[in-house]
């Protein structure tokens, strides 16, 4: 078969969607390509949140990102019943360090797992700006999201992901990553999660291809969908809270405790 074939046979499948999809591996990998070209894309660092970059020229509004999440932070301490830890907690793509910045002035370590080393090497420098020495970053390869199981030595008080699950290769992806989360976390630990949710164009919804050109919304979650998810992973949700305008989810979890604890 010629090349020119080749291509028209894959085309004409994606079309029917039948044939032609990339593996979760080949995802994964050009999730991974895509993220480490911060280093030398505007717009990547932009997306990223790197303090300076595009919409991120304005010092305050790259702040307000770090400062609205802490104060859900809180809030789900509240929902959960519990004071506000202050030992580890770990960020799953942490960017440029829009929320570390802020919850290193609450946490003595700050864990950060990034697919990007750009991204890890911007964090960290934001953070040694603030005379933080807590920082611990964690490089993974994006096709292995369980390695980070062997990287991170003893257990997390909190879970923090925020504009990333709607950049993540596949909705069983995120499945995976939500499955660490809960296996990282210490029985009573929290977790605090934001997903996009789907509108009522298709266009909106979870895309299985052409990673780079879908990239702002690869991955949808519907809200009963990710809630049930969580469950199902280990996580007990207790609330989830809407911005509709961004069509965000941000979901309020904890690890349940161990008999007795409560």
């Amino acid at each position: 078969m010629t090349r020119g074939l080749a291509e028209h046979v894959r085309s004409f499948g994606r079309r029917l969607g039948i044939a032609g999809r990339p593996s979760a591996g080949r995802l994964a990998r050009d999730a991974q390509r895509y993220w480490s070209g911060s280093s030398t894309d505007a717009c990547r660092r932009d997306l990223s949140h790197w303090a300076g970059e595009g919409r991120w020229a304005d010092q305050d509004r790259w702040r307000r990102i770090g400062r609205t999440h802490l104060a859900m932070f809180h809030a789900l301490c509240d929902l959960a019943g519990a004071a506000p830890p202050r030992g580890r907690m770990l960020e799953w793509g942490p960017g440029g360090g829009a929320n570390a910045v802020c919850f290193a002035e609450v946490f003595e370590t700050f864990i950060g797992v990034d697919i990007s080393q750009a991204n890890l090497d911007e964090c960290g420098r934001q953070l040694e700006a603030m005379g933080y020495g807590g920082f611990e970053p964690v490089h993974i390869e994006a096709a292995a999201p369980e390695s980070v199981l062997d990287r991170v030595g003893e257990p997390i008080d909190l879970f923090l992901c925020t504009a990333v699950y709607q950049h993540m290769p596949g909705k069983e992806y995120g499945r995976r990553v939500t499955r660490c989360a809960a296996a990282l976390l210490a029985p009573g630990g929290l977790a605090l999660i934001q997903t996009r949710y789907p509108g009522d164009d298709p266009a909106t919804g979870s895309k299985c291809d052409d990673y780079e050109r879908n990239v702002l919304q690869f991955t949808a979650y519907r809200v009963e969908e990710f809630w049930a998810l969580a469950r199902e992973c280990g996580l007990e949700p207790l609330a989830v809270r809407l911005v509709e305008q961004d069509r965000y989810a941000y979901y309020f979890l904890r690890k349940p405790p161990e008999d007795g604890d409560e």
